[in-house]
């Protein structure tokens, strides 16, 4: 995990200025995790954000949902700064400097999510947070995880890697770009969309789903009843 926190310490300058060309599905990615939180637009409720970076994900549920209350959590201050800078005017924010994995998260709470963050554990510590998300969940609870998946069958991933690269380089990364793309996900442990709703399940979710996928990007998540 010190090679995780290495690599984003050295990439919160310029990581938003990146995401939409890094994604090529971003706007349908981000949407499903705020159309797919069970919540009226003035609910006040409480949301954690796991790897919460520099704040996209919350940026845009707070645009939904402006008087919930947020946390979030990295294990990179320079990240989380610009959460803050992003944040300064907000109200209802809270910011955790720590590994979400190891720290306790003083919930609980009503929504959890996280995004591009947890496929950097191990399958053994996803099923772990898995089950830690799941405890601290208030009942009735959802949790949604926007995610880098692997396909099933290696023939297929392999063409989705392919497809992936060149969305890079149609939104307009020079090779450089995609070549410091590439480098970082040998830091990455995927798992597939069917594994990781299993773990959900074998966690104690209800309602385990996935509710959007285009090739290497995937939301899903699951209910605490």
């Amino acid at each position: 995990m010190e090679e995780v926190q290495k690599t984003f310490r050295e990439i919160a300058e310029r990581y938003d200025r990146y995401r939409r060309k890094l994604i090529p599905c971003f706007d349908g990615f981000y949407a499903s995790v705020v159309s797919m939180a069970p919540f009226p637009p003035e609910g006040e409720f409480r949301v954690l954000d796991l790897g919460a970076g520099t704040g996209l994900l919350t940026q845009f549920l707070r645009e939904r949902f402006p008087k919930a209350r947020y946390t979030l959590i990295d294990f990179t201050a320079e990240m989380l700064d610009k959460a803050r800078q992003r944040f300064a005017e907000a109200e209802g924010m809270r910011y955790l400097v720590a590994d979400y994995a190891g720290a306790e998260w003083e919930g609980p709470y009503d929504l959890i999510v996280s995004s591009l963050s947890i496929h950097h554990l191990s399958d053994a510590a996803k099923r772990g947070l898995y089950r830690k998300v799941f405890a601290n969940l208030a009942p009735s609870g959802c949790f949604l995880n926007a995610e880098f998946v692997r396909a099933a069958d290696p023939q297929v991933q392999a063409r989705y890697w392919e497809l992936w690269i060149q969305g890079m380089r149609d939104a307009g990364l020079t090779e450089a770009e995609v070549a410091q793309a590439l480098e970082r996900t040998s830091i990455d442990i995927l798992a597939t969309v069917e594994e990781q709703l299993a773990w959900l399940s074998e966690a104690g979710f209800s309602q385990v789903d996935c509710h959007f996928k285009d090739k290497l990007f995937a939301v899903f998540g699951g209910r605490r009843s």
